[in-house]
Formats: C-alpha cells, structure tokens, sequence
C-alpha cells in the first residue's frame, strides 16, 4: 500500500499568458480533385481529455483541422500552439497480385460508415464521431443507441447497457474504402480494398506519460470478396512541430517510436522551449500467433511526396518510392528504417537538413481473408523539456511508460474524484473553498488519499507555481518518483509531493501574487 498525495490542481490560475497560434501551411503539390464531401463527414469532433487536444475524424483523418483545412493538434491545450498539422491512417495490400493502397491524406479516400453486403452503407447522419466522457453520461444515450449497432463497443452493468470508456475519455467512429468514386488521391488512386475500420480513440486526465497521450485503435475488418496478401498498416503524418519548414525526424526502433523534432532551439511557434512528437505502435497486427511491431519508417518532405499506387505501397516496405533499398550511410547496409540514430548523443544517421517532412510508420505483412480482423493501436505522444533534445527524451520517457501501462491493460489506480470548487473574488484577494468528495479513503486501494494541493498557473497550460499543501497529520511528508524535470530536461528521483504534516482544509485565501510578485488587484 502506497500513501501518496492526490496532486489535484485546484484552478487558481491568476496569471493569464497570450498564446500565439501556428500558421497553416498548403502542401506544395497539387492534389487530385477532391468529390463532393459527403454530408455526414464530421469535421468538429476532437479528444481533449489531456494536455493534448486534437480532432478525430470519420473518414481516417486525425491531428489535422478539416473545416479551416488548419493544424489539427493544439499542445498544450488551451494554448493555441500545434505541433501535427495532418495524421491518417494508411492501408496497402496485394490482391491477386494488384497493388492497392487507401490513403487518409489531405484528402481521405475513405467514407463514413460501415460496410453492408461488401459496399459502403447509404450515407447517414448516424455515421459521425460519438464522443463519452466517465464523468458526464451526456452523449451515453446516443452511444448506446445509435453507434452500439454499428460496433461502438458497450458494457452491461446490472442489466443496463452502457459505453465502454477506456480511460477518461473515448471518441468511435467507423468508415470504410468501398466507395470507388472516393479513392482520387495520388497517393493512392487505387480500386478500394475492400475493408471497415473501426476507430476508438481514448485518453487519460492524468499527470505524467498518460497526460501527453491520445491512444487509436483501430478494428479493421476484411469484409470485401478478396483476400488481402502482404497487406501493411502505415500511420502517415504531416508533423509542424510549431513552425512548419524547420523540422527533423528519426525513429527509435526498439521502443516502435517514430517521431518529429526541431532542428533549432528558436521556433517561430515555440521558442525555446519546442516539444518532440512521435507515433508509436503499441500493438501491431497478429500472424502466426506473433504481434508485429514497427517494420518499416521513411520520410519525405514538402513537394516530393509519393504519386503513385506504387510509390506509397513500397514507402509501406521500408523502400524507396521506385522500390529500390533504403541505405544507411553510416553502415553502407540496407535498412528498412530511415534515421534511425539518436540526436540527443548524436550519434548513428541522423535527418539533417531540416525541411517541412513527413513521416511514415508500417507495420507488416498480413493477410486476410474475408471476414478476417485485425487489431492495432496505435499513439500519439508529446514530450517536452527545456530544449528541443529534451523533448525527444521525455517523449521517449512517456512512450515507455504508455507502453507499460497499455501492456498491463490500463490496471491503474484511479484518481479520488475532483473537488469541487468555488471561487470568491473579493477587495485584492480571492477565496477558493472546496468539498470533501475526493477524501474517500479505501484501504484496498493502492494509493490512499493523503492531502490536497493548491497552485497558481502561469496561463491555463502552467507552469504552476504550489501555494499550499494540506494534509492528513500522520507522520508522511516527501514522498519521491521517477519524473522527467522539465528544468533540467532529463529524467530523475525527485520529490513529487512535499507533506507538511499540517492538517486537512478546504478553503485558502489568497492576497498575493505567486507568478509575479506583488499583491492581487482587482
């Protein structure tokens, strides 16, 4: 049994920072013409459960904003600054010897909806974004209902049908590539494969990895007439991490983490202090009784990008665009995994040249015959330090331990209930006063409940600055974990929480200023 404190951050955020938003960007190649977007594509749904907020479409499209045709992953949230202008989902395969390829791009050659009788299904407003939280039932009843039917996952809980929420918050959607009208892009311009994808996409309200994750995992369903030979699963991604035409990737092949980083410490969007966002694999397709990991990583910048059925099928196998080897010129042998060196000892082959990229991540091959189904998930993590090196090792810092907590299932202990709050603005001071509801102390519990904390943000993304600590009179007080220090961008044995032994409360008047100094003003 751990005692530990519950590390709630009470809201008193006096200080209030502008934000400046990234600037969008066009990819330089002309696209194909786009078909009419049908009306049930939802182009408004995001998952925000975290520190990141970022859109989740129904046609295999996420991180990028559809309706302004924007940057579509805001970190922090409530910041205004992005780092992912475009993800998608990408799926190749060989039927009867055919290459085929399903791209979700700029444009998405998917359609809303699941598949009946080996076509795409009418269109109907039915096939949108469903999102649930686990505490506000607004949106269960509509998940129940009308997603259930089309594979939305549910619980009965003492005879009554409810949403499945993995962590805190979950969003489901499901399309398919049946529509041949739809398959326009150049990058894939292929005849449809024939599959339903099944898309849940959930996160945690946490501190620490989970805070900077959004986990997607998608069911896909051979339900066409064909079997799909040497089929691969790709997550394809137009980074902007911040300013757009100064970025560099890599990937980390033992931890599955392909990844985008900064080339200097002076980003347009987020100075100094720039973060690493990466793509990982937690779960690849089975074969044989064996789960695949990351196969396959390439990239490819602005004005370049793959035109051709084959192009992208072969970039899926870790080749060059005209199937040729990819090799690495530190060892002169081929290798299906582009920069796969380590920048923050920088060493091995690193990117260079820093250019608007993208970034691909496979894994395969597969088969599957009709009716056969695959699971894989994936993530999207952010890590951030004081400099852009430091943000790739606390990206890898949080991917290990997603990675474990997606291993044990999400066996987590859960957090005590937020209090609830109320804030008094009085003559130069502030009154916050708040409930007992998170104090439920179960002894079976891993973690016990121990005290509150109380800070001041420096805007609504931090950093916080602690005001007070209240807790339980028994003799803890420093309680230390393993965290990445944002000061000293690197990871450590720090003291987490610092107990003072003085007792519970649940009210704090407030007549300074922690962030700047000086008294409050009204």
């Amino acid at each position: 049994m751990n005692r530990t404190f519950v590390g709630l951050m009470l809201g008193a955020a006096l200080g209030l920072a502008l934000a400046v938003p990234a600037h969008a960007h066009l990819p330089l190649r002309a696209q194909s013409t786009r078909p009419p977007v049908v009306q049930v594509v939802d182009t408004g749904a995001k998952i925000d459960a975290n520190q990141i907020s970022m859109f989740v479409t129904n046609i295999g499209s996420f991180a990028y904003d559809l309706g302004a045709q924007n940057s579509g992953l805001e970190f922090p949230k409530g910041t205004g600054n992005t780092c992912v202008y475009a993800a998608g989902l990408w799926l190749g395969a060989k039927v009867a010897g055919q290459t085929r390829v399903t791209v979700a791009e700029y444009s998405q050659e998917f359609t809303p909806g699941p598949m009946i009788g080996g076509s795409a299904a009418p269109d109907s407003p039915n096939y949108r974004v469903y999102k649930v939280s686990r505490e506000d039932t607004t949106g269960w009843a509509a998940w129940v209902i009308k997603a259930g039917p089309q594979g939305a996952p549910v619980d009965t809980i003492s005879g009554i049908v409810v949403p499945h929420i993995t962590g805190d918050q979950t969003l489901w959607a499901v399309f398919n590539d049946a529509d041949p009208s739809r398959h326009t892009n150049d990058a894939g311009n292929s005849i449809p494969m024939g599959v339903e994808v099944q898309l849940t996409a959930f996160a945690f309200n946490r501190q620490g990895a989970l805070g900077n994750t959004v986990f997607l995992s998608y069911k896909i369903i051979n339900k066409g007439s064909n079997t799909l030979d040497s089929a691969y699963v790709s997550i394809w991604s137009d980074p902007d991490d911040g300013g757009a035409g100064d970025d560099l990737v890599g990937v980390d092949v033992p931890l599955s983490l392909g990844y985008c980083y900064n080339a200097t410490n002076t980003d347009n969007v987020y100075g100094a202090r720039v973060p690493a966002v990466g793509f990982d694999f937690f779960q690849g397709p089975k074969v044989g009784g064996e789960i695949l990991g990351l196969k396959s990583f390439n990239k490819y910048i602005n004005g370049t990008d793959p035109n051709a059925t084959a192009q992208s099928y072969n970039y899926m196998k870790g080749l060059n665009p005209d199937g040729s080897p990819v090799i690495d010129p530190t060892t002169g042998l081929a290798t299906p995994f582009t920069n796969p060196g380590d920048p923050v000892k920088g060493t091995g082959w690193l990117d260079t040249n820093p250019a608007d990229r993208r970034l691909m991540l496979s894994t395969g091959p597969f088969r599957m015959v009709p009716g056969d189904t695959q699971i894989v998930v994936t993530a999207v993590i952010v890590g951030q330090g004081r400099d852009r090196l430091s943000g790739v090792k606390a990206l890898r810092f949080y991917d290990e331990s997603a990675q474990d907590a997606f291993d044990r299932e999400f066996d987590l202990p859960n957090p005590p209930d937020k209090p609830i709050v109320t804030a008094q603005a009085l003559d130069r001071k502030v009154v916050l006063t708040w409930g007992d509801g998170s104090q439920i102390d179960d002894p079976s519990q891993t973690y016990r409940f121990q005290g509150y904390n109380v800070y001041q943000g420096a805007s609504v993304a931090g950093p916080w600055t602690r005001l007070a600590t209240y807790d339980i009179v028994d003799g803890v007080a420093t309680i230390s974990d393993d965290v990445f220090d944002l000061n000293l961008g690197d990871i450590v044995t720090s003291p987490v929480q610092f107990g003072e032994d003085s007792g519970v409360r649940h009210t704090i008047e407030i007549t300074t200023d922690a962030v700047r100094g000086g008294g409050l003003h009204n």
